[in-house]
């Protein structure tokens, strides 16, 4: 009788620490891979250019507020709406020098190139006005997050609709 109660306890300590090594490998292996995406995001986001600004802030200095993101045209086309706040700050964002630029954040792709040049165009306090980017090579999906960068200020974390 007393060697059984010797092993049983024996077993089961030895099963608890296979048991604890397995979940002290899990634990680890999660803190790994947490930071790692943490490092990986922002390396990611130190490679965009611009300086990360606030809604607010790209309102002040150029006169719109970003409406969406859209990706249309079965996926060929990326649909940026913006809101005229100030025609005059507004109006050099529809130039072809200016225009906005659209990073994928994950990936860090470009989508800069315009589906048609801007035009001359009215700007009046609330209007919705639009541009549209060829999205090539699929570079953002829906669901994706954007950064667009107006000048020197980049806007983080748009979703792609």
């Amino acid at each position: 009788m007393s060697s059984l109660s010797t092993v049983l306890p024996s077993i089961l300590r030895k099963e608890l620490n296979a048991r604890a090594r397995l979940w002290a490998g899990l634990c680890v292996a999660l803190l790994v891979a947490a930071l790692s995406w943490i490092g990986w995001n922002n390396t990611q986001a130190k490679l965009l250019p611009g300086t990360p600004a606030s809604a607010s802030l790209i309102e002040a200095t150029w006169g719109v507020q970003i409406k969406q993101v859209g990706v249309t045209a079965d996926g060929g086309l990326i649909d940026l709406r913006l809101i005229i706040i100030d025609p005059d700050k507004a109006g050099p964002l529809f130039s072809l020098d200016n225009r906005p630029r659209l990073y994928a954040e994950e990936s860090g792709k470009l989508v800069d190139s315009l589906m048609h040049p801007p035009h001359a165009q009215e700007f009046a306090p609330g209007q919705v006005h639009y541009l549209l980017y060829n999205n090539t090579g699929g570079a953002i999906q829906r669901g994706m997050l954007v950064s667009i960068v107006l000048g020197d200020l980049r806007l983080e974390h748009i979703v792609a609709k």
